[in-house]
Parts: C-alpha cells; structure tokens; sequence
C-alpha cells in the first residue's frame, strides 16, 4: 500500500494509468531484502510443512506485532513477529479444525480472531 500511495502522489509528475512516468520502479525495488528471521513456516501434524491458507495481523493497539497463520491442517498458530529468537516466535497454537481453515480475521482492536472453514455437511 504504500509503495502505491508514494506512485501515486501527483508531485511527483504526471500520471498515467496510476503510475507516475517521472518515479523509476527499480529504484524502490533495490532496496527490499528477504530476511530469514522472517520466515514463518506452517508446519502440519506430522510436522511436514504445509501450506498456509489465511494470516492476517492483529488490530488490538500495541499488539500489531502479533500475526494469527491458519494452515491446510486446521492448525491455527500466533507468531510474534517482534521475537528475536526462533523457538518465541509461534507463542500459541491450536488445531482448530479437522480440515483446513481457509481464512482468518481478528475482531477490530480486540484480541479476538474469527476462522473461515468449510464444512460440507453444515445445512440452514
């Protein structure tokens, strides 16, 4: 989002389709680096990794840090994205489905989170 609000700001020339044509785009790119003490990988049951379905970061204040990863499993795992060393990154973790939980959304400024799973046999 920001790197699209700098890109879009009329100082900084004419636009074009929403891009400005005076601002190169390799010159904000060059400076992004991958950080391994960034990776978060979502491990399964069994411990294999498997892919994550839904994250999504806290909105509760002083707790943006915190990201909630829900995987392919059910598993649903908070990180602090703040720790320092590898074993306090995930604090919490549950299972909290038999299948996948497909998404994840924290209640605005709460530490609450609501978890979007699929259940076939769920009728109204």
């Amino acid at each position: 989002m920001l790197f699209n609000s700098v890109l879009r700001q009329p100082q900084l020339g004419v636009l074009r389709n929403g891009w400005s044509s005076h601002y190169p785009l390799q010159s904000l790119l060059s400076g992004y680096q991958c950080n391994c003490n960034d990776e978060h990988t979502s491990y399964g049951e069994t411990g294999v990794p498997v892919p994550p379905f839904g994250c999504t970061f806290c909105t509760a204040p002083t707790m943006e840090h915190i990201l909630a990863v829900a995987n392919e499993e059910g598993f649903v795992r908070l990180y602090n994205t703040e720790s320092q060393t590898s074993r306090k990154t995930c604090f919490k973790e549950w299972m909290a489905h038999w299948n996948a939980v497909f998404d994840l959304a924290w209640v605005p400024g709460e530490l609450k989170l609501q978890q979007v799973i699929k259940q076939p046999n769920f009728g109204m």
